[in-house]
């Protein structure tokens, strides 16, 4: 993997990818999860003629996770909407500015989200929230999902203007064919 120097790591740049990539993968179970939960739904219903209790809860809360812990590794890997028009245009050396600007400026914005879903989490589980339903389901449990969601996402965009400043290019705008950050074997081949 390029990072700023050849052979060089950023301090805390493993830690913010293997963090990222833990998340990416709880995020694929909840999908599963979803999953599993809508089809048993679906058998149960067409089988006997009801519906089980809870699945709705289960498919809404897996569905906030796997959206909040899939943003950082998106982030990673480049799979999030990009448009390339202007930028492909541009020297490197002004590419580079724009990373740093776009990256410190996502940022700020994330530690914004971050900083009032904390405290949004913080004042749910205080109050013990929970929804409306059938069955009590508490909701407080998946706020603090979100909240992770976007420290992970932050960790990420703080890293890229790392990289960025260095003069590494940052994860999502890496060349798989020259260096991979998704694939940690390739990590270990180069060390």
């Amino acid at each position: 993997m390029s990072v700023a120097a050849p052979g060089r790591v950023l301090p805390g740049e493993r830690a913010v990818l293997i963090l990222a990539r833990v998340c990416a993968v709880i995020s694929a179970l909840a999908v599963v999860a979803i999953m599993v939960a809508i089809a048993l739904q679906v058998v149960v219903r067409a089988l006997w003629g009801f519906t089980l209790p809870g699945m709705l809860e289960v498919a809404q809360s897996c569905l906030v996770i796997a959206v909040a812990f899939g943003l950082g590794w998106a982030a990673v890997t480049g799979d999030h909407v990009s448009v390339t028009l202007l930028t492909d245009r541009l020297s490197v050396r002004v590419n580079r500015v724009l990373d740093v600007v776009v990256w410190s400026v996502s940022a700020v914005l994330v530690a914004w989200l971050a900083y009032t879903s904390t405290t949004r989490a913080l004042e749910a589980t205080e109050r013990g929230e929970q929804g409306f339903g059938i069955i009590v389901w508490y909701e407080w449990p998946w706020r603090w999902f979100v909240a992770v969601g976007f420290v992970v996402l932050l960790l990420v965009c703080v890293m890229n203007v790392a990289r960025s400043l260095t003069g590494a290019r940052p994860y999502d705008q890496v060349d798989r064919d020259d260096e991979s950050v998704a694939d940690p074997r390739a990590q270990r081949q180069q060390r």
